[in-house]
């Protein structure tokens, strides 16, 4: 309650200076979640510049989702925090100085948390925008009421939505869902060069950031061995460095056979909308590189696990999901709530997905990709 006590404190002074300030035309946008937030952000950015295309704007961003914005043509500035550096008053403080020196003059903060409530209220920018959850504690409840402007996520309306009706406080009263990403030149040329020829790819997204979401190593053996013996596809294993562990695992127990290449770890997020869009299907759980996929419009069958599909969902008209939604427990993950152990010790979300399951749902839309639906 310290930081509420602070922000209380210093509220009536830094309201009454916020109205001397001029600022210029600019905006800042806070989203400091994961890749697959980050993801279905990308409409707000667009929308903010259609609405007002010489305004600047700058996104604050985790270190790790900032090479999705690299080639963005709708970001003029991303201003890289690491949660580390936002830790403690100290963090805090400076973070404000820093978009103070920038002049912004509204803010909208999209992750609402500590450090992004406060510093936009210590940088003195005057029209402060922030979305409510529907899930929340006390101070995050004590310092949302220090904001100009409040848009509440109701459940049963995706985080996406939310955000882009938080935009009607800047005048944006219509907008599209569409998500975009884009790819680096370095991207473009490595992707050709490594999959050329290779088709028709599976993408296996074979990695979580989140364990409570893991398939398991196992189950994706069995997947690829159906994949390898019943169809003619070559497997792509997609994921991180860090999910190089698991590929290797897979690629042991597979003999390293001809027809499943690895690339995890063998490119960045900047590179990696090169790679997805030259896939003919991907693979995985809820995952950012799901929604790489359903914002490149490439087919993809999301093994939804514990997520709250309403919150958040690939939406494009070839996506699948598989969801034990008969679990009395499903969902327990949420976009602004987020856990990272089953509360009921089982796990049986993604446990109980099996390797048929997902198999036939692969079968079908293969099939339907052939058709042309």
């Amino acid at each position: 309650m310290l930081y509420v006590l602070l922000a209380y404190i210093t509220y009536p002074f830094v309201s009454i200076l916020s109205r001397f300030v001029k600022g210029d035309d600019s905006i800042v946008v806070f989203q400091t979640a994961k890749i697959g937030d980050m993801i279905c952000t990308t409409p707000v950015f667009r929308e903010i510049k259609v609405r007002y295309p010489d305004a600047r704007l700058g996104v604050v961003v985790e270190p790790l989702t900032r090479p999705l914005l690299c080639y963005n043509p709708y970001v003029d500035e991303i201003i890289e925090i690491g949660e580390e550096h936002r830790r403690g008053l100290t963090g805090k403080v400076r973070l404000a100085r820093l978009l103070r020196r920038k002049g912004y003059s509204k803010a909208i903060i999209l992750m609402p948390n500590t450090a992004n409530i406060l510093s936009a209220l210590w940088a003195m920018i005057p029209v402060r925008i922030v979305i409510q959850p529907d899930r929340m504690g006390s101070t995050l409840r004590a310092l949302i009421r220090l904001n100009t402007h409040t848009e509440p996520h109701v459940h049963g309306r995706m985080a996406m939505e939310t955000y882009l009706s938080s935009l009607r406080f800047i005048g944006v009263r219509e907008w599209s869902m569409k998500k975009e990403v884009y790819a680096s030149p370095e991207g473009e040329k490595g992707a050709e060069a490594v999959l050329k020829g290779r088709c028709p790819c599976i993408g296996l997204v074979v990695g979580t950031g989140n364990p409570l979401k893991d398939w398991g190593g196992d189950r994706f053996l069995g997947l690829i061995e159906r994949l390898l013996s019943e169809t003619g596809v070559m497997v792509v294993l997609l994921g991180s460095e860090r999910d190089n562990a698991q590929a290797r695992y897979l690629l042991e127990r597979l003999g390293s056979p001809q027809r499943v290449l690895n690339l995890c770890g063998r490119f960045d997020l900047a590179e990696a909308p090169a790679f997805i869009k030259r896939l003919s299907l991907v693979v995985g759980v809820d995952t950012g590189l799901i929604y790489m996929a359903d914002a490149l419009s490439i087919p993809l069958i999301d093994i939804a696990g514990p997520s709250d599909m309403d919150d958040q969902r690939p939406i494009g008209e070839r996506s699948s999901i598989i969801q034990k939604r008969e679990l009395s427990c499903v969902p327990c993950s949420h976009t602004f709530f987020t856990p990272y152990e089953c509360r009921e010790g089982h796990r049986r979300c993604v446990e109980d997905v099996t390797v048929d399951e997902v198999f036939e749902a692969i079968v079908e839309r293969l099939k339907r990709s052939a058709q042309g639906k």
